[in-house]
């Protein structure tokens, strides 16, 4: 509902980012209204752009092509310098997306003055940009930093195409098709549609197999026709004879009236809960005690990267003046807080928690993602790693989502040696499973009835943990997936109580409940 809220009010971008960070982080695929990020984007800058423009035509006319420039560049650099700041606020956020946008605006005020005037030079424009866009398919992935430079060529792309079609005639055949210009008069509509009914396909645990898929292409096209004819011409047509005044008072104050009151309702009646069993609203309030947000300052994303540790505030284990040990790692480490608090407190001894996202404490590790984020996980593990020199902790607890290459095997037997050279008792805890809809799919059987199973096959861990048990005998290994699997079968539940809070991560409830079961097998810090 908070979305809905936020969409009508062209904010939707801000809360995704706020809501999930990443734009392909778990759960995002059940998001209903996560496709509105780009129309937040676009609605803050039909705002600032016009204004832009009214205050740049107020200069002397030789000076608006200067200052167009210079606006252009500071654009640009902004997102390029946002990316390598910040990946997930500079894919969500106005200041890093204007240049995109721009590119259109800019494109408007060229072609006003300077039109295509040959078939040939159309022709190379078309096919510049057709290149430009076709190429950025191949040349970029999910490591690729977005936007940023790599925005620029799909733009540029895009801009070369329309602008080729200022010459009569010009566009090949495929673009003035009838079944082309039949999909880009829906394409709003079809955009608006699309979404929702594959996240509710991803909620109901449907697979999008070819013959879904194609119904979801079909049943999206069709309603994009439906409310393209009958609600955005019929729109269109009367908006022209309307005053502002009214336009605005019918078609924006009224309808965000209604679904802020309604949003209100919901969070007045925390959701209707008796729209299910009680046991629902039950299994919700395990899944919101997210440890990245109990653990906040303690566990930290990657842009705040040089966050120093905070001795007083996060503490594991017993209360006492000492500090006995630390926990280092990525957010795999973060969820295993609450298990590390009941394991601590039951040896009596205290740790501090500093862990941040993305970055398993492996030194000179490459991630594989975006640069930006590769060199501040390496700057990370730098600092964290002097620090365990420098300090000689009686006790190292390292957790993360180890990666499964031999290579990276290698540079965490290295950084084992490093640890243990500091003269701290190291204490080395696995990566739990990851299992589908790990979160959600018990949740599923509670409200609709399901008859799905929940468990998955083990997966394994990576054969290098075999070799560092061998070689490194002094260190202490703990296994969660001691609790979560039995007979190489993996189960999301302990005693109906959920473990984890997407596919991945463990909430804070169920890392203490796998705590509690390992004391009971005899497992210690």
């Amino acid at each position: 509902m908070k979305s809905a809220c936020l969409t009508m009010v062209g904010l939707s971008n801000v809360f995704f980012w706020r809501e999930y960070g990443n734009y392909f982080a778990p759960n995002t695929a059940e998001a209903p209204l996560l496709h509105t990020w780009s129309l937040g984007v676009e609605e803050q800058f039909y705002v600032l752009w016009p204004l832009l423009i009214i205050l740049l035509l107020k200069l002397p006319r030789k000076y608006v092509s200067i200052a167009l420039g210079i606006l252009t560049i500071c654009a640009v650099t902004v997102s390029v310098v946002g990316v390598n700041l910040s990946t997930s606020a500079s894919y969500y956020l106005l200041p890093t997306r204007f240049f995109e946008l721009m590119t259109g605006g800019l494109l408007a005020l060229i072609a006003v003055r300077s039109r295509l005037k040959s078939h040939f030079a159309s022709r190379v424009c078309f096919i510049v940009g057709f290149m430009l866009i076709g190429s950025s398919l191949f040349w970029l992935d999910k490591s690729s930093s977005f936007p940023g430079i790599n925005a620029i060529w799909p733009c540029l792309g895009a801009g070369l195409i329309i602008w080729s079609g200022g010459v009569q005639d010009s566009q090949p055949n495929i673009l003035t098709s009838r079944p082309m210009v039949f999909i880009g008069l829906i394409s709003y509509s079809l955009y608006l549609w699309h979404w929702p009914a594959i996240a509710y396909l991803k909620y109901m645990n449907i697979g999008i197999g070819p013959l879904v898929g194609a119904s979801v292409i079909i049943g999206s096209t069709m309603l994009a026709w439906v409310s393209w004819k009958f609600v955005e011409i019929p729109m269109r047509r009367t908006g022209a004879l309307l005053p502002f005044s009214r336009i605005f008072v019918q078609r924006f104050v009224i309808p965000t009236a209604a679904i802020f009151s309604i949003g209100a309702a919901v969070k007045y009646t925390k959701g209707f809960p008796n729209r299910f069993n009680p046991s629902v609203a039950e299994y919700e309030k395990v899944l919101e005690a997210r440890p990245e947000i109990l653990r906040q300052g303690c566990h930290v994303p990657t842009i705040r990267y040089n966050t120093p540790p905070n001795i007083e505030k996060c503490r594991l284990g017993t209360d006492k003046a000492g500090l006995d040990g630390i926990l280092i790692g990525d957010s795999y480490a973060n969820h295993f807080t609450g298990m590390v608090d009941v394991l601590a407190k039951a040896e009596g001894v205290s740790i501090m928690d500093y862990t941040m996202d993305g970055c398993p404490p492996i030194l000179g590790y490459d991630t594989g993602k975006v640069p930006a984020y590769v060199e501040k996980c390496k700057k990370r593990n730098d600092a964290v790693f002097a620090m365990l020199k420098t300090n000689h902790y009686g006790r190292v607890i390292m957790a993360g989502a180890w990666p499964k290459s031999e290579e990276a095997g290698k540079l965490l037997v290295a950084s084992i040696e490093v640890v243990l050279g500091t003269g701290a008792k190291l204490t080395l805890i696995l990566n739990n499973e990851s299992i589908h809809n790990a979160a959600t799919c018990q949740l599923r059987k509670m409200m609709y009835g399901t008859s799905r199973g929940c468990e998955q096959p083990r997966q394994g861990l990576p054969p290098y943990f075999s070799e560092i048990r061998t070689h490194f005998r002094s260190i202490n290994i703990i296994d969660p997936n001691q609790v979560i699997c039995h007979n190489e079968t993996c189960s999301p539940l302990i005693g109906g109580t959920p473990l984890y809070r997407d596919d991945w991560h463990l909430n804070d409830i169920g890392s203490r409940l796998i705590a509690k079961a390992l004391l009971n097998m005899g497992v210690q810090l």
